[in-house]
């Protein structure tokens, strides 16, 4: 079909928009990657960085030589695997009951979970219930308290509104019980909405750093993002030495920079998380739109 002047007009713009918005996301990584792979001489000057012509990889070979990151690393990778399982399968096995319509008080239980998304407790008394339920400085205080958001909970909901009823009755009608039909055959169907939240939760349980903050103060616990907020509020040299136990961080021109360190601590923080959405998009905008319309 031939396309009028007015219609190639608006794909050239809409193609210059969608480079210009890429641009403005891979160029910030491509500039801490320059910069952490630069000498001394390069990665301290000041203004862009799209090259270097002396790359040099001692900055990662010190960050990854220091005991902390790879702990941090630990905990982090511990917390958003408990976080994201347990918040998947109990948001999934609360909207699930919230779907259908002859559970008993449906409407009441459904406006309890809506007023959690309007109001909550506050920081205070957040914090005064981990403390009694002894879970302040233990990686629960990190995955308890945010396990489950209204909102969540809703997509999951309006999703299994939409499968069809007749696969959950034969199902019955072969004998097989609640549970048997939720996880053999609801979950399956639902693996769109399923990897959404999913993706949902890794991301914000890797990115969170408050909580961590909040409720960890006997630092045998520190999260990745800890340990990324302390670097980059600590520009001196002496002062990033003494967050990562890093040695010989020297802006003289020895072996690389503390802005070359903060640039590597930067990418490994937030590469492993990125790297994990390539294999769940293809289930993340027919989750999200399903989720979003059906009632």
């Amino acid at each position: 079909m031939k396309k009028n002047a007015s219609e190639k007009i608006f794909n050239v713009a809409n193609i210059g928009l969608m480079l210009l918005i890429c641009l403005t996301i891979v160029f910030p990584f491509a500039q801490q990657v320059v910069i952490s792979i630069s000498p001394p001489n390069e990665s301290s000057k000041i203004g862009l960085h799209l090259f270097t012509s002396n790359p040099t990889f001692d900055a990662y070979k010190q960050i990854f030589s220091t005991g902390s990151l790879l702990e941090s690393y630990y905990w982090t990778i511990l917390r958003t695997v408990l976080g994201t399982v347990l918040t998947v399968v109990v948001s999934a096995m609360l909207a699930y009951p919230l779907s259908k319509r002859y559970f008993l008080g449906r409407k009441m239980w459904m406006s309890i979970v809506l007023f959690t998304m309007f109001f909550g407790g506050g920081l205070i008394p957040t914090y005064l219930l981990v403390k009694e339920l002894n879970m302040l400085n233990t990686v629960w205080s990190l995955v308890i308290p945010g396990l489950c958001s209204a909102y969540t909970i809703v997509i999951i909901r309006n999703f299994f509104t939409s499968l069809p009823v007749e696969v959950e009755e034969s199902a019955y009608m072969d004998g097989a019980n609640d549970f048997s039909v939720f996880f053999k055959i609801i979950l399956p169907l639902s693996m769109p909405i399923i990897a959404t939240v999913t993706l949902w939760s890794m991301v914000g349980q890797w990115n969170s750093w408050f909580d961590a903050m909040i409720y960890i103060s006997n630092g045998e616990i520190k999260v990745l993002q800890i340990i990324l907020r302390d670097v980059l509020n600590n520009a001196q040299d002496a002062a990033l030495a003494n967050v990562m136990g890093i040695e010989n961080v020297d802006m003289s021109g020895q072996r690389y920079t503390a802005e070359s360190v903060k640039a590597g601590i930067l990418l490994v923080t937030t590469l492993p998380i990125i790297m994990v959405y390539p294999f769940l998009q293809k289930y993340f905008v027919k989750g999200i739109m399903i989720g979003a319309v059906k009632g």
